[in-house]
């Protein structure tokens, strides 16, 4: 088993490279369950997931990790821009298992983060944002490796 985590500013390409590069990866995707909880805030009905988005997601990691097959790879993909929130979910994977953490962050050039979003500069700027908020992860968190990537895409990175 491979266990990744993909991490980066919002629009650095962690979505296109993960389907480019790892297409049979099996994906927890941390955002599809902040996206859950950001509409459960508007619905008294679903007050309780919106609580417990965060617990769900790390039931689902944990419960993927323990199902993989020798050969799978598992990612985690976020933005995970702060030590701090990467800690808890080393620490769940360290709960289940050995296997090294290896981390993958997306840096691309401001160039490419613009022909991504279409050169929409609230978007821009928004990626400027979290980049600017991106805490350098270290070896000492628990990774076994950290690569930075510089992407490039095409327009064909962006058919689904």
């Amino acid at each position: 088993m491979r266990i990744l985590f993909v991490i980066g500013p919002a629009f650095s390409g962690k979505s296109v490279f993960i389907r480019r590069e790892f297409p049979d990866a099996v994906k927890v995707n941390i955002s599809n369950y902040n996206k859950i909880a950001y509409a459960a805030e508007t619905n008294e009905e679903l007050e309780e997931i919106a609580k417990n988005a965060q617990l769900y997601c790390m039931e689902e990691l944990r419960r993927r990790i323990l199902a993989a097959k020798e050969d799978d790879v598992i990612i985690l993909e976020h933005q995970l821009l702060k030590k701090e929130g990467r800690a808890a979910w080393i620490a769940l994977v360290r709960s289940v298992t050995d296997t090294p953490i290896e981390c993958i962050v997306m840096a691309p050039t401001e160039e490419t983060v613009r022909k991504m979003v279409s050169f929409e500069e609230t978007l821009v700027r928004f990626h400027a944002y979290e980049k600017g908020k991106l805490e350098l992860p270290d070896l000492d968190e628990g990774f076994s490796s950290i690569t930075y990537l510089r992407p490039e895409f095409n327009e064909e990175d962006f058919k689904c």
